[in-house]
């Protein structure tokens, strides 16, 4: 199955878009460059076919790709437990080296929606896991997921105790303070007048909220007069 697969992921190669995904994506991956479209379409197909057991056990990791449909594959599976997906998805997340895994595969997760106790309980661990790409899967994880009514103040806690410094995961969680303060703007100030983050999360947090059209113009001038200097 894997030389089948390799197959189709070389016909579904666009040169071009190689070469745009080569400068957008920094990634140690060979790059096939193949639209996303075309790849959740390939998922889909693996997804429903009667080898996907055979494939979920013994998939390639061999490209920037593999990876991407892999993660794909599990998101589109029919009714899987958590177990299941747990199980495929802790080994694959140590193989992310880019944001672009990262955000791709865990938002193609909807079956988190269903039990988020036990994913977040599952997922704590990541918080503080050396690896940029981890932490960031932690972040974009509390962002997809947990941005709720219910979940605000705990999500909130969570990003202040992630370990800053590191450019990718310092990105994440200003992305995901910007939504908190566009879904929960009142929840979300007094984390930024405290100036709790470090100055380039803290900045960067209120740049992309201050770039949101659902943040009114006075708002956004009170969060603008928010920035360390």
């Amino acid at each position: 199955m894997n030389t089948l697969i390799a197959e189709k992921l070389k016909a579904l190669s666009e040169s071009d878009y190689k070469a745009f995904n080569e400068k957008l994506i920094p990634t140690s991956y060979e790059i096939h460059g193949i639209r996303m479209p075309a790849l959740k379409k390939l998922a889909k197909e693996i997804s429903v076919s009667a080898d996907i057991e055979i494939y979920l056990r013994n998939a390639e990791y061999t490209t920037y790709e593999h990876i991407l449909l892999y993660g794909l594959v599990l998101g589109q599976l029919k009714k899987p437990s958590l177990e299941k997906i747990f199980y495929y998805l802790d080994p694959l997340i140590l193989k992310f080296d880019n944001w672009a895994h990262v955000d791709t595969i865990i938002s193609s997760l909807k079956v988190f929606q269903k039990q988020p106790e036990e994913v977040l309980t599952h997922f704590l661990p990541l918080k503080t896991h050396n690896g940029e790409f981890t932490k960031r899967t932690f972040v974009i994880l509390l962002m997809d997921y947990f941005m709720s009514e219910t979940y605000i103040d705990s999500t909130l806690k969570h990003l202040l105790e992630v370990p800053q410094g590191q450019y990718y995961v310092d990105m994440a969680i200003a992305w995901a303070i910007s939504v908190a303060l566009v879904k929960f703007y009142d929840e979300t100030l007094p984390i930024l007048e405290q100036r709790t983050f470090s100055k380039f999360v803290h900045n960067k947090a209120i740049q992309k909220a201050r770039e949101s059209y659902r943040i009114t113009p006075e708002r956004k001038e009170f969060l603008n007069s928010l920035k360390m200097k």
